[in-house]
């Protein structure tokens, strides 16, 4: 009796541990870029729960158009070799810094006065590569300290 429990025991670990190291390929012209105020996105990929992490992009300062990416960790932070960030300005510079994955971690790219795009890549020790964020990035405005009545 134990040794047909055991054998149904391992049968189901390898089993649930049998699954896919990679994301399914998505079928041929499905996505298209989307324009969004003149600077063209694309879809990103999902990272398993196990791996995720998290890159948050900050809006540009609204007087000095800098802008911030941070890494901020997550369940997958230990499987992380580095994290990819492509800025690009909206006079068309392009400037690439790496993360590296520790929580706080933080890159400043200097914007233009117009929409920028930034584009996140995390880059796994077991060679995956997920785009996790690619998105256009305005620059926030400032709210009056007072109002005039």
């Amino acid at each position: 009796m134990k040794s047909v429990l055991l054998a149904i025991l391992l049968v189901g670990v390898f089993v649930l541990s049998a699954g896919c190291n990679s994301l399914p390929a998505q079928p041929a012209g499905t996505t298209k870029p989307v324009l969004v105020n003149s600077v063209p996105t694309a879809p990103t990929d999902v990272i398993p729960v196990e791996s995720a992490v998290t890159v948050s992009v900050a809006e540009k300062d609204p007087i000095y158009n800098t802008l911030d990416v941070t890494f901020a960790g997550g369940n997958g932070q230990v499987q992380v070799k580095d994290v990819e960030v492509i800025f690009t300005g909206s006079d068309g510079t392009k400037v690439t810094k790496i993360l590296k994955p520790v929580k706080g971690e933080l890159v400043t790219f200097q914007g233009t006065k117009g929409t920028d795009a930034v584009v996140v890549y995390v880059n796994y020790f077991n060679g995956n590569r997920y785009k996790v964020i690619d998105q256009p990035v305005g620059t926030r405005t400032r709210e009056p300290s007072f109002t005039k009545s």
